[in-house]
């Protein structure tokens, strides 16, 4: 069996979104206006002017009027940095979303929700070890809350932090370590079994060490749950074509975009393969059967040629 690249490992594995540092690197300044303007002079005004933000959705207003609260100590300092994070982090400024974890932190270290939040974050900048470190800790203060006895014990109840687990599978997978990173999903499993991206993200790590009909059973689990789960399709396409049954591979990506894109993203795998003449025939398919032009499956088709002519030097 052809062993996956890790690029490839982390473009499909599902679970943390993809986020980009921010040229602004630090919090906002509580003292000086920035997306409102009101600066309250009570914790009384400063809780109307959160409430008017979070009424306009409008997420500079939120993180001003968070930012303006801090300086009363009627508030708890802890939620305000975490409400400014996620802000952050939606908005996909990095530094300040870090910044403001840690703040969260700082102002009270019990606080797991925040200790998650950062190493997820941290899990999306490629930090892999600091991020590993943080969710296991997560998981540590859980399970000494559920009284479990023995080291690797998975004891959870439905408070439990299914997002930590899932984040420590995968990392397990990205090391390569499918067997651990399958532990951890069924421990997130176990708290949210309802949700497709879990049993995507474990059909996803059998079809990563050769177990396909693990995988397909864990992957239309995860279809099933939801039938627009686009990646759950993506991925359940990806193996049915390792597998050779490339006929129910383009059947799958057909659930969730057009018989072009289907064909494109049939060839672009085969492409990554190695199979350079057989993604060439696909890439041409994908422009035959688009009703307009197609240039990205254009370019592939140029890129596949060239690959298969250097691969026949």
């Amino acid at each position: 069996m052809k062993k996956i690249t890790i690029p490839l490992v982390l473009l499909l594995l599902s679970g943390c979104a993809a986020t980009s540092d921010s040229p602004q690197e630090t919090l906002p300044d509580a003292t000086a206006p920035g997306a409102g303007v009101i600066k309250p002079s009570s914790a009384a005004e400063a809780r109307m002017l959160i409430s008017q933000s979070q009424t306009s959705g409008n997420p500079d207003a939120m993180i001003y009027a968070y930012s303006q609260a801090l300086a009363f100590r009627e508030f708890n300092k802890a939620d305000l940095y975490l409400a400014i994070a996620r802000l952050e982090q939606q908005r996909r400024n990095n530094s300040r979303a870090e910044q403001a974890y840690r703040e969260a932190l700082a102002a009270d270290g019990k606080r797991q929700d925040a200790k998650e939040g950062l190493a997820l974050l941290l899990v999306d900048m490629k930090r892999h070890q600091e991020a590993e470190s943080l969710l296991q800790e997560v998981v540590a203060a859980d399970q000494a809350r559920l009284g479990a006895s023995a080291e690797g014990q998975c004891r959870t109840d439905n408070q439990s932090p299914w997002r930590s687990y899932n984040g420590l599978g995968l990392l397990a997978d990205i090391m390569e370590q499918g067997s651990r990173a399958r532990e951890h999903y069924q421990c997130a499993l176990a708290i949210q079994p309802g949700l497709a991206m879990l049993h995507g993200n474990l059909g996803f790590s059998y079809y990563l060490d050769g177990e396909y009909p693990q995988a397909e059973r864990a992957l239309t689990r995860a279809v099933n749950q939801d039938p627009e789960y686009q990646r759950g399709w993506s991925n359940l396409g990806l193996l049915y074509y390792r597998w050779g049954r490339k006929s129910e591979a383009l059947s799958a990506l057909r659930k969730v975009m057009s018989q072009a894109e289907a064909l494109n993203d049939l060839g672009y795998i085969a492409m990554m393969e190695g199979e350079y003449e057989e993604a060439a025939g696909l890439f041409q398919r994908a422009i035959d059967a688009s009703p307009r032009y197609y240039p990205k499956a254009v370019e592939n088709l140029g890129q596949a040629k060239t690959m298969s002519a250097v691969g026949k030097r």
